[in-house]
Formats: structure tokens, sequence, C-alpha cells
């Protein structure tokens, strides 16, 4: 693991970021950022950027939310709808991951996570994007979001020569954390 110190502006680094949009955005604020000396140690990993982490965490949370709203709750008054449909989606988001713990004790199911919920989201997104509501419209701005990040996947591959001369050019240390 590689660690940057004193060099507040590697937040930049596309490296830190984990999805390929995020990447591309990173790339072109690292070129345009002028250096920025600060009391600061930054750890050059992709599961380090809780800017990103957190901003997926809440828009899957909340596109759920609006799922289960549109769903289950349609004939409720929205508002109501979305407030009891938060807490349910909270719970929803989680069953795969409890069910895979028990199918799967002691093993790290971090990968195998991943791909379950994201293929039970695109699942439920494609069914959802036919429907005759408004939830179809978070259906498709779930699906518009996997687009985009599929179309910019090409582009930060094609820059990964790039992206490794940014991080080299960073300086740092190893650790072997």
């Amino acid at each position: 693991m590689k660690i940057v110190h004193g060099r507040a502006d590697a937040r930049w680094l596309p490296s830190r970021f984990n999805f390929a949009l995020f990447r591309l955005i990173a790339y072109a604020m690292r070129r345009t950022a002028t250096p920025e000396h600060r009391d600061v140690s930054l750890i050059i990993d992709r599961n380090q950027n809780n800017v990103e982490s957190y901003l997926l965490a809440i828009w899957t949370t909340l596109t759920v939310t609006c799922w289960i709203a549109g769903a289950l709750f349609s004939s409720w008054p929205l508002a109501l709808a979305l407030l009891v449909a938060l807490p349910a989606a909270m719970a929803v988001l989680e069953i795969p991951v409890v069910t895979m713990l028990i199918v799967r004790r002691g093993a790290n199911n971090v990968g195998l996570n991943s791909v379950v919920i994201m293929t039970l989201l695109i699942a439920a997104a494609l069914y959802l994007a036919r429907a005759h509501t408004w939830v179809r419209f978070a259906a498709w701005q779930f699906l518009g979001g996997l687009t985009l990040n599929a179309l910019a996947a090409p582009f930060a591959y094609l820059l990964r020569g790039s992206i490794a001369a940014m991080d080299n050019a960073a300086g740092g240390t190893t650790s072997e954390l």
C-alpha cells in the first residue's frame, strides 16, 4: 500500500477511486489541480475514498427506497410511503450480505456480495423500468448511472498508464499494512 505524506492534492489521484466514472473525474481534477502542501497522509488505495463510497451508498439506498415505496406502498400517500420504505430499503440491502454470511460462513464474501447485490439491483431496475408509475424514473436513473460508468470504463482503461504515472509522480512511501 502506498502512502503519500504532505500532499493534499493527492486526494485527486484516480487510483484512489473505485469506479471508472469517478476515476475520470479525478483524472481531470488532478490534471488541473495545483500542488497543496499540507500536513496530511493519504493512502493510495481504491477503497479509501469516503466521498465515493458514501455517495454511492446513499444513492443506492434512496433508489431502493423509491422502488419499495412505489411497488409496495403505492396506495399510501407518497411522503408516508417514502418514510416507511427507507428503513425497509436498508434492511433489504442487507439481506444478500447476511445470506452469503450464512451460506459461506467464515469466507471472505466481499466480491461475491458485490456481484449478488449488483445482479439483484440490475434485475429490479430492469423490471421496474417497465412500470407505468413514477417508480420507473428511479429505475431508469439507476440504469443510466450504470450506463455512464460502463461508458467511462474504456476511457479509464486507456488512461491507465497516465494514471500510474500520476501515482508515481505523487511520490510517497510503501507500507505493508
